[in-house]
């Protein structure tokens, strides 16, 4: 479909692969773009997970909000996840940040950082997890 929106034939395909590497690469390189803009543009959330933390990102249309937890030692985190370690070694993280280039640029450059696209879950527990610290920290 791509291919024929764009002009190209089956047939011109098939030629310009075999004739012209470098015009067919092009192209592809532009369907790959395409593609990757659509992904990006539905993606709304984002996680990136290291050895002592985990930081999930919601891109909502003209901000990111960060939440995350990391370990005040610098130890492993995935003991803390998984309930089998003292939660007082945890600390919780959130900010927000205005787009400072396009959402999808952002997004980007968030993936080429190490980040991988997320369905979310873990953003919105940790987002319950915020909200019973602030409300534990109001009730003292």
């Amino acid at each position: 479909d791509y291919l024929v929106v764009n002009g190209i034939t089956a047939e011109d395909w098939v030629k310009m692969k075999d004739t012209d590497k470098e015009k067919s690469d092009r192209v592809i390189d532009l369907f790959s773009d395409v593609i990757l803009e659509k992904v990006l543009r539905k993606s709304q959330y984002l996680k990136k997970t290291n050895f002592d933390s985990i930081f999930c990102f919601h891109f909502q249309s003209s901000e990111a909000i960060m939440i995350g937890i990391q370990t005040k030692d610098k130890m492993a985190i995935a003991p803390y996840v998984t309930g089998n370690s003292n939660s007082d070694n945890i600390e919780v993280l959130n900010a927000k940040k205005v787009y400072n280039q396009q959402r999808e640029i952002e997004l980007f450059n968030m993936v080429k950082s190490g980040a991988v696209i997320s369905d979310g879950v873990l953003y919105k527990r940790f987002m319950l997890l915020l909200a019973s610290e602030t409300d534990s920290s109001l009730n003292n």
